[in-house]
């Protein structure tokens, strides 16, 4: 009978797979290590030609500015809302701020130098295009509202009462906050009249109570501004009602509650911003933190800042600190911008340092060359990932400025394998010719290149699905460039490295190129002493058996605080962090704290358009529900105001169903209600669907916007519930005509919404980064516990990184989730280097193994996080916020990843490591590959051409 066939079992199917994957792999790095080592001029020209051509895509290349593609969710509430305001409204507006602190700033004198100083602001002038703009051309106008603030409103208003007598018979029940003394005349009258109806900048100045008159400023005594700081709660100057107290600092009351002293004042001029007509691409910085500005506004605001900073009150004990609209984005741009300087001492010290780990001390060895080209590879593939990137519209973003030290260490790291592999060649291999030796090199060093770099690549390309625009655009980035290193190692590199052995063989100087030696000099053949020290210290430290329990109670004891620490990380980002402490802008935001500790942030209400008539009802309990809420105060409602202006100048009840008030009526109120001196102030908050002059009905209303300011927060665990607390409350209110568009608005939100959602991002891309870099593992190492290992490496590094943080006062923010998306890769390649040299060394136990593995590519491994930490501590020295916080995370990343991968993964392998690669596999590189007839007739048939 025949003898039936066995089937095979689950694990000799998956090791018959894993041979040949392994093979297959390794074969193909062989015949392109014989390929370019035949043809190494032919490599290195075909290398240039494409870096080339990729460089054309630069035509396409595009600095995105825009803060609102940066750092801004699309699909996010405060990225729809800032567009619809842009549409509806299309005007805003920028700050310029001074505070000025003294022992007693409620003092005559202090006022005069205020007085001074604001003469300063308003005489600024700065010329654009042949035109000249001053303060009264960009600041924001708003409308007069009080026309008994001059002799002639006064007197004009006298004739107005003596002309007519169609005086309102019910004034005596108008309540006189909202009594309108204007309905005393005829609409005819009244509107010819507010021709005088002036607009005049807006601005909190102390001086205004006084309109700036020096005469009667000088005059004052203590008690004089004390009094009318408190009393007056309407600007004697624009009739908008304001609490003058609520710009002072430091104030201190008596026991009957009465103002007594303050330590500062804060003077704010607004600017005005038309958003439609602004390209944030044109006016924009290169780390995207330009608000809207146009030219105009933003040169006066560069004179502003020069010329407060240069102006001295000369008072004792008073002191001046201030801001302009563009302080942020010029500081935390001229920091990181600064700081790209260090980007040519990184690449001096680089070279230097691949000079000392490559190099051997005599003039044969010195390998200039191949370090300066190892170099150009980092240059060459950071020059095409930007062609290639701009080719497919991928935007360059402000942390794409740290890709290159990035690029540098992982570059640096693919040298140094391939020069420990060549070095590991055994003397068998000496009787070979160069493009075999080549292969041989490239066949090991090339399997482990391909496995970090693909881990890499992989991981990035996960962080590339996050909704962060700018962690999307900087994770494609990366992972086209670390795929154009890899391609550039294993074919420019090699090809250099290929004429530098010629080099060496025809007894070349390192450095003359053309000088060749007469005296034959010796390749240096034995271990140097780092070599020998890494043995020593393996062998007699790590290999021990207190040095093994050592070990491991050590990673133990540490992951286990580390996982503590990870309990409390906290989630924040602060847009202050990236101003220096010496700047200008620093010492006003500290001065600002302490002074003004209460001021929360802005926030409008948007409504959009519906029946305004049948929704009044609603709107108003809207409004009234936020009133009482726990997260704002300050609030400015047009609705409420207009309210109580109908209710009390015409007996009508707006809210009460029984009125009904007709659509003609509702125009007639609202018209005369905006054009009143009570209701003037809220002309900008509306947005009608045509324009109408007084006296006539008010048109449709479109949009309406209705402004407040948070409370002051402490951290996220405050601000977010605020801010969905007021979306929800208003989102939640039932209205049933029209868009139904209704939100709320903020700009302090396109970084509470980043801190919403960066936790989550972090959470789902480790995750996904994790499981994406154990798959490849899997597929390309194929050993199942060398994989779970290399994984288990992985993430206790990335759970001491975290814990780490916590310990060094970092929190999770959009900077540290770039961090750790690159750590993720950065940490597979240490653990990944050894675990895969270790499946390749088949003799010996398992501590044989262990020990050959860490004294054939520990070192190397070793070199490669010493020049990525090279490369990046340059980053230390910056007062960039972003360097900064890649410094620290990459620091934390490269010693725990070395320490996992070159002594707690050795320690566990010695202990419990897997077998080797099959026979049925290709050999350890230190073995000739023409061991069957197979591979010799591979070898010269490649040798042959």
């Amino acid at each position: 009978m025949a003898k039936s066939k066995r089937f095979k079992s689950p694990q000799e199917l998956w090791e018959s797979l894993s041979s040949k994957s392994v093979h297959l792999v390794e074969e193909i790095f062989f015949k392109l290590g014989l390929l370019v080592a035949k043809h190494p001029w032919k490599t290195v020209t075909l290398t240039l030609c494409f870096v080339s051509l990729s460089c054309i895509g630069v035509l396409k290349f595009h600095i995105e500015k825009n803060p609102m593609n940066l750092w801004v969710p699309p699909d996010s509430d405060f990225f729809q809302d800032t567009n619809w305001y842009i549409d509806n409204f299309g005007t805003g507006f920028r700050l310029q701020k001074v505070i000025i602190t003294a022992n007693e700033i409620l003092d005559p004198q202090v006022l005069v130098a205020i007085q001074i100083l604001t003469e300063r602001v308003n005489s600024i002038k700065v010329n654009y295009q042949d035109k000249t703009y001053s303060m009264s051309d960009l600041c924001y106008k708003v409308p007069i509202v009080n026309l008994f603030s001059s002799g002639r409103d006064k007197r004009s208003l006298d004739s107005l009462n003596n002309k007519h007598t169609n005086i309102n018979k019910n004034s005596s029940n108008i309540i006189s906050d909202y009594s309108d003394p204007t309905l005393w005349v005829d609409d005819e009258f009244y509107c010819e009249f507010l021709e005088i109806f002036q607009y005049t900048c807006l601005q909190n100045n102390i001086l205004d109570l006084w309109k700036t008159n020096m005469t009667n400023i000088k005059n004052l005594t203590r008690h004089d501004i004390i009094k009318k700081v408190q009393n007056v709660k309407e600007n004697p100057i624009t009739g908008h009602p304001f609490d003058y107290t609520q710009i002072l600092g430091g104030k201190e009351y008596d026991e009957h509650g009465q103002l007594v002293s303050a330590k500062s004042v804060m003077l704010t001029w607004y600017t005005q911003v038309n958003m439609t007509t602004i390209d944030l691409n044109e006016v924009g910085n290169l780390v995207g933190t330009e608000d809207w500005v146009s030219i105009p506004l933003s040169k006066w605001e560069g004179s502003f800042l020069e010329a407060i900073g240069s102006m001295s009150l000369n008072l004792t004990g008073t002191q001046i600190f201030y801001e302009a609209g563009r302080s942020f984005a010029d500081i935390s741009g001229s920091v990181m911008v600064k700081d790209l300087d260090k980007l040519v001492l990184g690449i001096l010290l680089m070279f230097f340092y691949i000079q000392f780990a490559l190099s051997r001390f005599n003039w044969l060895e010195v390998k200039l060359t191949l370090g300066s080209v190892g170099l150009l590879c980092v240059g060459l593939a950071y020059a095409s990932t930007i062609g290639w990137c701009s080719i497919f519209g991928v935007s360059f973003g402000p942390v794409h400025s740290s890709l290159p030290f990035l690029l540098m260490g992982l570059g640096v790291d693919d040298m140094f394998v391939m020069s420990a592999c060549w070095e590991n060649l055994p003397e068998s291999a000496s009787q070979k010719s160069l493009p075999v030796k080549i292969g041989l090199m490239l066949k090991h060093a090339g399997v482990s290149i391909v496995i970090t770099s693909f881990t890499d690549i992989v991981a990035l390309l996960i962080g590339a699905i996050t909704i962060l625009p700018s962690l999307k655009s900087f994770c494609i980035y990366a992972a086209v460039g670390v795929f154009f290193i890899f391609c550039l190692s294993v074919t420019f590199y090699v090809a250099a490295f290929t004429l530098d052995i010629k080099r060496m063989q025809d007894n070349r100087n390192g450095v003359l190129f053309c000088y060749k030696h007469k005296r034959e000099i010796k390749v240096v053949t034995n271990k140097t002493i780092f070599q020998r020290w890494l043995a020593l210290f393996y062998k007699h430290i790590v290999f021990t058996i207190p040095g093994k329990i050592v070990v491991i109670l050590f990673t133990v004891i540490v992951t286990g605080f580390s996982i503590e620490a990870v309990c409390h990380l906290e989630q924040r980002f602060d847009p202050k962090w990236f101003i220096p402490d010496d700047t200008y802008y620093h010492k006003f935001l500290t001065a600002h704290d302490y002074f003004y500790p209460e001021e929360g942030n802005m926030g409008m209400v948007f409504l959009g358009e519906m029946d305004y008539i049948y929704e009044f009802t609603s709107l108003h309990n809207m409004m009234e529900k936020l009133k009482t809420s726990e997260y704002a105060n300050n609030f400015v409602d047009w609705a409420d105001s207009f309210h109580k202006y109908v209710l009390h100048n015409y007996n009508r009840d707006l809210l009460k169903n029984d009125s009904a008030i007709k659509d003609s009526e509702f125009n007639i109120y609202l018209s005369r209600f905006l054009h009143s001196p009570i209701g003037g102030r809220y002309q900008v908050n509306l947005k009608f669907e045509k324009q109408f002059s007084c006296g006539k009905p008010a048109s449709k209303i479109q949009a309406s916007t209705m402004s407040f300011r948070f409370k002051k927060f402490l951290g996220p665990k405050e601000y977010l519930p605020a801010m969905n607390g007021v979306k929800n409350l208003v989102k939640s209110t039932n209205i049933t005509t029209g868009d139904g568009y209704r939100s709320v608005w903020s700009k302090v939100f396109a970084t509470w919404v980043t801190d919403e959602i960066i936790a989550v991002e972090v959470e789902r891309n480790i995750e996904l980064a994790l499981v994406c870099v154990m798959v490849c593992t899997v597929i390309l190492i194929t050993n199942l516990q060398m994989c779970l290992w290399i994984f288990l490496c992985v993430l206790l590094t990335l759970i001491n990184v975290l814990g780490c943080m916590q310990k060094w006062g970092m929190t999770v923010d959009i900077v540290c989730c770039i961090g750790l998306e690159l750590a993720i890769g950065l940490c597979v390649d240490y653990a990944a280097h050894v675990g895969h040299t270790f499946l390749t060394i088949k003799d010996g136990s398992n501590l044989d193994r262990s020990f050959k593995t860490v004294t054939s590519i520990g070192l190397a491994v070793l070199k490669g996080g010493g020049s990525t930490l090279l490369a990046l501590s340059l980053l230390s020295a910056s007062k960039a916020y972003t360097f900064q916080s890649f410094f620290k995370i990459f620091l934390l990343v490269i010693f725990f990843g070395l320490f996992n991968g070159l002594v707690f993964l050795p320690v566990c392998l010695s202990l419990i490591g897997p077998s080797a690669y099959s026979s049925k596999e290709p050999q350890n590189t230190t073995e000739m590959v023409a061991l069957n007839e197979k591979n010799d007739n591979i070898e010269k048939h490649l040798e042959d051409g």
